[in-house]
């Protein structure tokens, strides 16, 4: 059957369905926490694979013990075959991709659309090659992430300045930033297209950017704008099924609010070469949290700002866990931005005050090892405490508490739910504006894939008038 639009994922409509429900349980949340080094441990195998096709040279890589290496050459040799493969079925139907959105072709809308999920059905062959990497699932010798982190005496000297000025840290881009925009691609409520600029930040060596943008239907007037940051290690529209996509920029869109999906630092298109989607930000912790922090807030001006030239005169800013963390460090560092990079309101899903603590006593952070890799680097809990400054936002909020909505989990224990309601509290958030749930922290993102609530009360304030 020939379609003209892209339509919904099945996952998501599997998801949304009652056939979905199990999934807000706690016992998936134990089970999904529990999985979660395992699937990093596979994320790393295939990261490592793209840069050593030589199965000695790949296991050395991951860090094998030599005794354990002799058994896994022969199916290292059949996935590092099979991954090949993929990539080359991928890199011709990404050619024509790349022309069809970014070249003038003529192109039947049809055709777009098919091309453009080829395109994702065989990039997630490759990013997410389910169990090809499943002999090191198990391997005690490979850490779920290549950790380097900086030694604390020394980290803490280069980020004096920035401790003494935490603004100066989080301070709006200083530049022009030029933001190229791709041709639409028809979706379920109009086109969706890629915008893609340089990172005005030199955390991330200033490299490009890709947001991927979803409008309401043509004609649709004063179009609000939303910004939303995705959670740790998501892939976006590499795959066949991105959440955010579904559960919030589709559902704004069908409500006529323009939606934006920013990829963040060193994710995505952005991965860094041998390094996993995210990797960056765990494997330098802390001083990579702040990084990323600082890096994502400036290109979330950028994106403001593009928003507003374009026909937005209201932005609000969101996301979930990571991009929670994200969206409430520019709540409380935005009062100084230009106005036109300036959000209106926020939408804090899984935030957390305390950001030092969620590193050191995360239950997320723990699975992952990175608890224990910043104690064996020297960091204390004193020491990390110093880095609160620029990790954690503001005593006050620069935008009005009335404005700012918030999810929370009140069995979460990766973003504790106490330290985010410290954080709401200290800013004034009313408590109307709080969506709690008796969930944790899987089980919340379960939640927000489910349920239309929280998108429908971003939706209700950008269309309606602003505190």
């Amino acid at each position: 059957m020939v379609r003209h639009t892209l339509k919904p994922s099945t996952m998501h409509r599997i998801l949304a369905s009652p056939i979905g429900r199990p999934l807000a349980s706690g016992v998936f949340n134990d089970l999904k926490m529990a999985m979660l080094p395992r699937e990093f441990r596979m994320a790393r195998a295939r990261a490592v694979a793209f840069q050593h096709r030589e199965p000695e040279a790949f296991l050395s890589a991951l860090g094998v013990d030599p005794e354990a290496r002799r058994g896994l050459i022969e199916p290292a040799t059949k996935a590092l075959a099979e991954l090949a493969l993929r990539r080359a079925a991928l890199h011709s139907v990404q050619g024509a991709w790349q022309r069809a959105i970014w070249e003038d072709l003529r192109i039947d809308p049809s055709d777009l659309v098919a091309l453009e999920e080829e395109r994702r059905l065989l990039s997630e062959r490759v990013i997410k090659p389910g169990l090809l990497f499943r002999f090191v699932w198990n391997e005690p010798s490979v850490s779920p992430t290549a950790y380097s982190v900086p030694s604390p005496i020394p980290a803490l000297r280069k980020a004096a300045d920035w401790l003494a000025d935490p603004a100066s840290l989080y301070s709006a881009p200083g530049e022009p930033v030029d933001v190229a925009r791709s041709n639409a691609i028809p979706g379920p409520a109009g086109g969706e297209y890629i915008l893609r600029f340089r990172s005005p930040s030199a955390f991330t060596g200033h490299d490009v950017v890709t947001a991927r943008v979803y409008e309401p239907a043509p004609g649709t007037r004063n179009v609000p704008t939303f910004i939303y940051g995705s959670g740790l290690g998501m892939s976006y529209d590499l795959i066949r099924y991105w959440p955010e996509e579904d559960y919030m920029a589709r559902r704004l869109a069908a409500r006529g609010v323009r939606t934006i999906l920013p990829e963040s630092p060193w994710h995505g298109r952005r991965e860094l070469p041998g390094r996993y989607s995210g990797e960056p930000y765990l494997a330098g912790a802390p001083v990579s949290i702040f990084e990323l922090f600082a890096a994502q807030s400036q290109e979330a001006a950028v994106l403001a700002a593009w928003a507003r030239e374009n026909g937005s005169d209201k932005v609000g800013v969101g996301g979930v866990s990571l991009g929670g963390l994200v969206t409430q460090l520019i709540v409380g560092h935005c009062g100084s931005w230009p106005e036109a990079m300036r959000p209106d309101m926020a939408f804090i899903g899984a935030g957390s005050g305390n950001v030092d603590q969620v590193v050191a006593l995360g239950d997320l952070s723990k699975r992952l090892g990175l608890s224990d890799a910043v104690r064996q680097a020297g960091w204390t809990d004193d020491l990390l405490a110093e880095l609160r400054p620029i990790l954690d936002p503001p005593a006050e909020a620069a935008i009005a508490p009335e404005a700012i909505i918030a999810c929370l989990g009140l069995r979460d224990s990766s973003t504790p739910y106490a330290l985010a309601k410290g954080l709401l509290d200290q800013w004034g958030v009313p408590e109307k504006n709080r969506l709690v749930r008796d969930e944790d922290h899987m089980a919340l993102y379960t939640y927000l894939i489910r349920s239309a609530e929280t998108a429908d009360r971003v939706a209700t304030m950008l269309l309606s008038d602003l505190p």
